[in-house]
C-alpha cells in the first residue's frame, strides 16, 4: 500500500514538471502556450478593412537616426516617419531607380498602415514586406503595407525606441505620388504627397 501511494506521488510529480516545462517554453518555439501578454502589448488588432501584408518586430532592420520626427527632409505623420520623403527627388533618379528608397520608422507601440489609393495605383506601389529578389516594379509592389512596432527592444532610435524597415516607393514614371496613413487603426485616413520627380505644392 506505502509502495501504491509513492508511485501515485512520483507520477503527479512527474506530471507537475511536465506541464511546468512546457509552459516555459511558451516563447514562441511551441503551441502549447500561447505569446506572453507582455509580448503582444501595444500592438492593436488591425482592422478587417486595413488587413494584407504586414511588416512587425521580425522583419525589422536596425539603425540610430537622431532627431528624425524633428527633420523638416522627412515626411512625419504621427508616431511614423519616412527618412527623406519631403525632400524632391530629381526626375532623373525617379526614371533611373523606379521610385526611392526611404527607411521607415513607426515609434514603439504602435501600428501604422500605409496605402497607395486607388486613383495612384496606375503608377505607384509600396516596396515595403515581402517582395521577390530582383529589381521591384510597380507590378510587384504591394498596396497596402501595415507595419508594427516593436514594444520595446528593436535596436533602433530616433528621439527614442523605434522600429525601422528598408524599403521604397515604387513609380514608373516621375508622379507626385499621394499616400494614406492610418494610424493605430483608424477608420479615416491621413492623406499625404512624395514629390517623386514632380512638384506637389498644386496638389497639397
Amino acid at each position: 500500500m506505502r509502495w501504491a501511494l509513492l508511485s501515485a506521488a512520483a507520477s503527479i510529480l512527474a506530471t507537475t514538471v511536465v506541464i511546468v516545462v512546457l509552459a516555459v517554453r511558451g516563447d514562441g518555439r511551441s503551441q502549447v502556450m500561447p505569446p506572453p501578454a507582455s509580448a503582444a502589448a501595444g500592438q492593436q488588432a488591425i482592422p478587417a478593412h486595413l488587413k494584407g501584408v504586414t511588416e512587425d518586430c521580425g522583419t525589422r532592420s536596425e539603425a540610430d537616426f537622431g532627431p528624425a520626427f524633428g527633420d523638416s527632409a522627412n515626411l512625419v505623420v504621427g508616431p511614423v516617419a519616412m527618412i527623406g520623403a519631403a525632400e524632391f527627388t530629381p526626375a532623373d533618379v525617379v526614371r533611373r531607380f523606379g521610385g526611392q528608397k526611404y527607411p521607415l520608422l513607426v515609434k514603439a507601440g504602435h501600428s501604422v498602415t500605409i496605402e497607395v489609393p486607388a486613383g495612384a495605383r496606375t503608377f505607384a506601389g509600396l516596396g515595403y514586406g515581402p517582395l521577390p529578389q530582383g529589381e521591384i516594379t510597380l507590378e510587384r509592389a504591394h498596396r497596402r503595407v501595415t507595419f508594427i512596432a516593436c514594444k520595446e527592444g528593436s535596436g533602433s532610435t530616433a528621439e527614442g525606441p523605434v522600429t525601422f524597415w528598408s524599403g521604397s516607393v515604387v513609380t514608373n514614371a516621375p508622379h507626385c505620388v499621394p499616400l494614406d496613413v492610418f494610424v493605430d487603426g483608424e477608420i479615416a485616413p491621413r492623406r499625404v504627397f512624395i514629390p517623386l520627380g514632380a512638384n506637389c505644392a498644386s496638389t497639397v
